[in-house]
């Protein structure tokens, strides 16, 4: 991953530039990469909280809340993730509203800088428990179907061209049900297709589910968008749940091996790398792994 001067960034974010096309530019690439990604959202960190003293928008999360709370209410999960889960923004209203809270709920996010956002508002709306981590959506840290919800809301959304990977480690991780609340290249009008390509979005999420062997329950239009041109839908994907439950492990994006827990990190014997425990958050992305294969002797 190319590394560049969060000053930089910072400048071009405040002067109102795309932070994701220039280095997509910079780095002469056709889509989105995950360095492109990373550093828009370490940018743009706070400002999703900070939208939320706006009252319409405040209003649409609790709309959104509702609507999602009640769909997850209704599937009574023992464990939940959001894989994307921003500044916890979305999370906090869902949990609101879907009555039984579930026994484990987690949340992953790329940047590092969001997450903090996300610890501190969710600890201001009474969810100080959730489990949160830095991992990435094609190689998430976390044991196959070990969690019995996995949601995304427009997380997969700017990863044209990781559709089928991406998906593919949804469905491994949860155990029951995959819900994605996410942009509809499908439904959405020619307008709105044309910001879709020029930004990269994700398009054919409900045939790669096919060709996954996993075909949506549900998919239909969602009503609360905060950008008339970001048409999304609500999509439900039921799995039928293995006898053995497992609560939630971590386990190396590396190799898939189980992690032990230390003090300032989480280390995997088996392939031999340690990921630093930063601010009390664990970092499981590839990127954040420490080569260190001698570490159990100390």
């Amino acid at each position: 991953m190319t590394k560049y001067d969060a000053r930089e960034i910072r400048a071009l974010y405040d002067r109102g530039e795309n932070v994701t096309r220039w280095i997509q530019d910079h780095e002469e690439a056709d889509s989105n990469s995950i360095t492109a990604i990373l550093y828009s959202y370490d940018a743009q960190a706070g400002s999703y909280v900070d939208a939320l003293k706006d009252p319409a928008a405040r209003a649409l999360k609790q709309d959104l809340g509702r609507e999602l709370g009640a769909l997850l209410g209704s599937l009574a999960p023992g464990s939940l993730l959001e894989a994307g889960i921003g500044e916890g923004t979305s999370l906090a209203p869902v949990l609101n509203q879907m009555g039984k809270r579930p026994a484990h709920v987690l949340g992953f996010d790329l940047s590092l800088s969001r997450l903090l956002f996300a610890r501190r508002h969710l600890a201001e709306n009474g969810y100080d428990s959730v489990k949160l981590f830095t991992g990435d959506l094609d190689r998430i840290p976390l044991a196959s179907e070990s969690v019995d919800v996995v949601l995304t809301i427009h997380a997969v959304e700017p990863n044209r061209g990781r559709e089928k990977p991406i998906l593919s480690e949804l469905l491994r991780v949860a155990r029951k049900h995959l819900v994605m609340v996410e942009p509809s290249y499908e439904l959405a009008s020619a307008e709105a297709r044309a910001r879709m390509d020029r930004l990269g979005y994700v398009r054919g999420l409900s045939e790669t589910l096919i060709h996954l062997g996993h075909p949506a329950r549900l998919i239909e239009r969602w009503r609360h968008n905060s950008n008339p041109l970001n048409e999304a839908a609500v999509i439900v994907v039921d799995k039928a749940p293995t006898e053995t439950k497992m609560d939630p492990k971590f386990v190396s994006p590396i190799s898939g091996c189980a992690l032990i827990e230390r003090s300032d990190c989480w280390f995997c014997p088996e392939d031999g790398h340690a990921f630093p425990i930063i601010a009390g958050i664990p970092c499981l992305t590839l990127e954040n792994a420490v080569l260190a294969s001698k570490l159990d002797r100390f």
